[in-house]
């Protein structure tokens, strides 16, 4: 009773701090709301929204399907292919979404959270490479750095104890029933309608935390001249983009980098964590699996560009504007797209043989 006092206690204070924070520094608050909205529209709705109308289109054609063993691998696979693809927060919230339709265990869905929050390709070879670092070669590396690191991570998972947490008090699974709805014989205008606005509704709460945290970012500034320099670091923490972008400007070498990418960013974490609740997978260990997932992901880069070293520079950091543009007209963004296209088709053609 004393502890749960005390954290209420801290989080009041901590809240009464920040809102003081955000009246007396108004403009300095302002300014980075400005930011988070700018890379929202810039970068996260153009890059993200189309993946999460794809994944919303496969839970529904997943649903359909007669659950078994096997189905239910293929599905996790779709939630791999999507979180390593989509880039944040899309694996994560297609295992929620297919749990909440009791097509993957809590075991499974555990497994899957612990490793499919990833940076996907686009960000990676076309912000990292080429808009930060002046390199596509080390946009790929880290690409490829962070792939292994995660598939190394997901074996690992296998270990995880089949329940690390009980299931939330009153959580029941909801089997789509908010915005899908559950009938065989859905017309294909139907499903997308209901895609898109759950797409639309997913979208705004990331938009949310990423305007949030690009605030506090903002509001490191103010730290004393003496803690200046732990500003990149605490950036980094708390917003992966922001933190990125700061790391590559004073110098960061790849590795680094995979490390900050690999750990994702309070801001992520923030964006999925009503999905981990459902699962009951512990904080703790998702947290454990983010740092986990950086370190080897900075691991496997430093021995990558021993095999194939790359120059990098940060030659393209005129502007936050110019920073962010690649996204939106990324080559590597177009392939993933069209990648997670072709495994939906493919897994709607089998769940036409298969029924």
């Amino acid at each position: 009773m004393a502890g749960g006092r005390l954290k209420l206690w801290g989080a009041a204070l901590a809240c009464g701090g920040l809102a003081t924070a955000l009246v007396v520094y108004s403009p300095t608050a302002a300014q980075g709301a400005k930011e988070g909205l700018l890379l929202c529209g810039q970068v996260m709705i153009p890059a993200l929204f189309p993946f999460f109308v794809l994944s919303g289109i496969f839970a529904a054609i997943a649903q359909k399907t007669r659950p078994s063993a096997g189905q239910s691998r293929r599905q996790a696979v779709g939630v791999v292919l999507i979180g390593f693809l989509g880039g944040y927060p899309m694996g994560a919230k297609t295992a929620a979404q297919l749990l909440d339709r009791g097509l993957l265990s809590r075991a499974q869905a555990q497994r899957l959270m612990l490793f499919c929050v990833n940076a996907g390709p686009a960000y990676l070879i076309g912000v990292v490479g080429s808009a930060l670092l002046g390199s596509r070669r080390a946009g790929l590396l880290a690409f490829l750095s962070l792939l292994i690191a995660g598939l190394l991570l997901g074996l690992c998972g296998r270990w995880l104890p089949e329940e690390a947490s009980p299931a939330p008090s009153g959580a029941q699974p909801r089997k789509g029933r908010a915005l899908f709805v559950e009938q065989s014989g859905q017309r294909a205008d139907q499903l997308l309608l209901n895609a898109v606005t759950q797409a639309t509704a997913t979208m705004m709460g990331v938009c949310a935390w990423v305007v949030l945290f690009s605030c506090l970012c903002a509001l490191l500034q103010l730290l004393p001249a003496a803690l200046r320099p732990a500003i990149p670091a605490l950036t980094a923490f708390l917003e992966v983009s922001s933190g990125t972008v700061m790391a590559a400007r004073v110098g960061t070498s790849l590795p680094v980098l995979c490390a900050i990418l690999g750990w994702g960013g309070l801001s992520v974490h923030c964006q999925i964590l009503g999905d981990l609740r459902r699962s009951g997978l512990r904080l703790r260990w998702f947290w454990a699996a983010r740092a986990i997932h950086g370190a080897l992901a900075a691991v496997i880069c430093a021995q990558l560009t021993r095999w194939f070293p790359c120059e990098t520079a940060a030659v393209a950091l005129l502007s936050g504007a110019q920073a962010i543009r690649p996204w939106a007209v990324s080559a590597p963004a177009a392939a993933a797209l069209l990648g997670f296209c072709a495994f939906l088709i493919l897994d709607l053609d089998l769940n036409r043989k298969l029924c």
